[in-house]
C-alpha cells in the first residue's frame, strides 16, 4: 500500500512538474519572464525531489510512472493554454479566377459581420478581373466560418493565412 502511496506522489509531481514547465514555455514566449521564473523555480525543486524518489526507489515501475506523469502534464499545460488564451487573429487573403464566387463570399463575411477588403486582381492569365479579399477575423468562431465556407465550396480558392 505504501508503495502505491508513493507511486500516486510521484506521478502528480510530475504531472504538476510538466505542467509548470509548458507553462514556463508558454510564459516565455508571452514576455512574462518574472512568472516564467517562479514556475522553474518550482519545477526545479519538483524535479530533484522526483529524481531522489525515483533513485531511491530502485523500480522500473516508478520510472514508467514518471514519463506518464510528464505526458500529462505536458498535454494538460496545453490543454488549460488554449482554454485560457484569447482568441487568435488571423489575417486571411484569398483569390480565386472566380469572380462571381468571390463576391458571393464577401457578402458571405458581410453577412456575418467579418471585417474584409475586397480589391480588384486579374487572373492567372490576366485575361479577367477578379477581386482578392483580405478578411480579419477576431474570434475562433470567425476563423471557423471561413474554413468551412472555403472547405464547401467547389471553388478553388488560393488563401493565405498569416497570424497577427
Amino acid at each position: 500500500m505504501g508503495n502505491l502511496i508513493t507511486l500516486a506522489a510521484l506521478f502528480v509531481a510530475k504531472v504538476t512538474d510538466n505542467a509548470l514547465s509548458t507553462t514556463k514555455t508558454i510564459l516565455v514566449q508571452r514576455s512574462r519572464w518574472i512568472l516564467a521564473g517562479i514556475a522553474v523555480i518550482i519545477s526545479d525543486f519538483i524535479y530533484f525531489w522526483i529524481t531522489k524518489r525515483v533513485v531511491s526507489a530502485d523500480s522500473e515501475i516508478a520510472i514508467l510512472v514518471v514519463a506518464f506523469a510528464g505526458g500529462v502534464g505536458c498535454s494538460l499545460a496545453c490543454f488549460i493554454n488554449e482554454k485560457l488564451s484569447k482568441d487568435r487573429i488571423y489575417v486571411n487573403v484569398i483569390m480565386s479566377d472566380d469572380l462571381e464566387e468571390m463576391k458571393h463570399f464577401r457578402d458571405f463575411l458581410a453577412k456575418h459581420h467579418i471585417t474584409n477588403v475586397a480589391a480588384d486582381s486579374y487572373t492567372l492569365d490576366w485575361d479577367a478581373k477578379t477581386i482578392s479579399i483580405t478578411a480579419y477575423p477576431e474570434t475562433k468562431a470567425e476563423s471557423r466560418l471561413i474554413n468551412d465556407y472555403i472547405a464547401r465550396s467547389s471553388t478553388k480558392f488560393k488563401r493565405v493565412v498569416q497570424p497577427t
